[in-house]
């Protein structure tokens, strides 16, 4: 009883009270490691294919750049990330525990599912997209190409709506989502408002853009979240837990995100070659 009544005083309270700092933070964190992680793998695909076909790639901290292929390794950074993110959405629910390691697992899988979706989503709608230039290399029937792109956007609607329920089982308590209303505070806190703020927190990650256009496309990495917000009301099949769970600060991967950032400022904004042999 005392619980319900002290979730219920901090959902009136509204804000970060209904689940807790450390939570909200955690959450942050997973997020902006989450985009970084999918943006990368992005760009690493597209350099290993350009390898695997020849050719010399230069990996940076926000794209790769190859001479001696074709656009055709352009693809590499799709099928990277889509494979990742169906390994990791296979293998997520073998993950034991609500703890911040499976949050932070949570945040990469979506974004990887994300980062390759919207790569598909964008293959009719911007001929200078990376996609859509690999795609142009191929002699494909016409209308293929908005296909594709119909189920990217059919994609990233699912992934959007089905992350509800994955989200809201990190609740510390029952009454943490017990009504409508609750679950939609308390996804706005640990879904959609990290997702925000992920935005300006990768930017350092990816500066300067150096006309790879990452980081004016940040902000619509957030757009997703808005149907994981909206689907939460009504994700009744998760129930929370009897027992109050609590969360710790996220120490570690603030230390990770430390580390990353430092390897992109040093190493990667100036670029590495990714055949080993042109070290030196």
């Amino acid at each position: 009883m005392s619980t319900e009544i002290s979730v219920e005083r901090a959902s009136s309270g509204g804000g970060v009270r209904l689940i807790g700092l450390p939570l909200v933070i955690a959450s942050v964190l997973s997020a902006a490691f989450g985009l970084v992680f999918a943006q990368f793998m992005d760009s690493l695909g597209d350099g290993l294919l350009a390898e695997f076909l020849g050719g010399d790639a230069v990996l940076y901290n926000n794209r790769a750049e190859f001479t001696g292929a074709s656009d055709i390794a352009y693809v590499g950074g799709f099928a990277l990330c889509f494979v990742l993110g169906l390994i990791f959405l296979l293998s997520y629910p073998s993950q034991r525990g609500q703890d911040l390691s499976r949050l932070a697992y949570l945040w990469v899988t979506v974004h990887l599912l994300r980062q390759a979706l919207t790569d598909a989503l964008l293959l009719s709608m911007d001929a200078d997209s990376q996609l859509a230039r690999a795609y142009a290399t191929f002699d494909a029937p016409p209308g293929l190409d908005t296909v594709l792109s119909a189920a990217g956007g059919v994609g990233l609607v699912l992934v959007g709506l089905g992350a509800a329920a994955a989200f809201l089982a990190f609740a510390p308590t029952r009454g943490h989502i017990s009504t409508s209303r609750k679950r939609l505070m308390f996804a706005l806190w640990l879904v959609f408002v990290p997702a925000a703020v992920s935005v300006f927190a990768a930017i350092p990650f990816f500066a300067p853009d150096a006309g790879s256009g990452v980081v004016p496309a940040l902000p619509l990495t957030a757009v997703m979240f808005l149907l994981t917000l909206a689907a939460a009301p009504g994700t009744k099949s998760v129930q929370g837990p009897e027992d109050p769970r609590t969360y710790g600060w996220p120490y570690g991967l603030a230390g990770t995100l430390i580390v990353i950032l430092v390897v992109f400022v040093v190493l990667l904004q100036n670029g590495v070659f990714l055949n080993p042999t042109q070290w030196g």
